[in-house]
């Protein structure tokens, strides 16, 4: 009789192992989705920052981009204006 309560002994210890094993195992895949979800999260919004700030980049960029012909503009008007002003000049002295 003693060695049946000797292997119920051993066999109630073997089975409350594989119990704590099991719920910390559970625990760890819960910990892991939550972990993922959270990550997940991150790269989405992550994302959706990147795609802001890529947008606000090609504004930024297109506006520059239109600054520079307008002043390219003004700079040749600004010069034909100076060469015609020295060419009637350079005509005047001339008669």
């Amino acid at each position: 009789m003693e060695t049946f309560y000797f292997t119920l002994g051993i066999l109630s210890i073997i089975a409350i192992i594989f119990i704590v094993a099991l719920v910390w195992g559970l625990v760890k895949v819960v910990r892991t989705k939550k972990d993922l979800e959270d990550f997940n999260r991150d790269i989405d919004f992550n994302q959706r920052r990147l795609d802001e700030t890529r947008r606000e980049f090609e504004i930024n960029l297109e506006h520059i981009y239109r600054r520079i012909d307008e002043l390219h503009q003004e700079s040749k008007s600004h010069t034909d204006k100076r060469a015609d002003q020295l060419r009637q000049i350079l005509t005047e002295l001339k008669s």
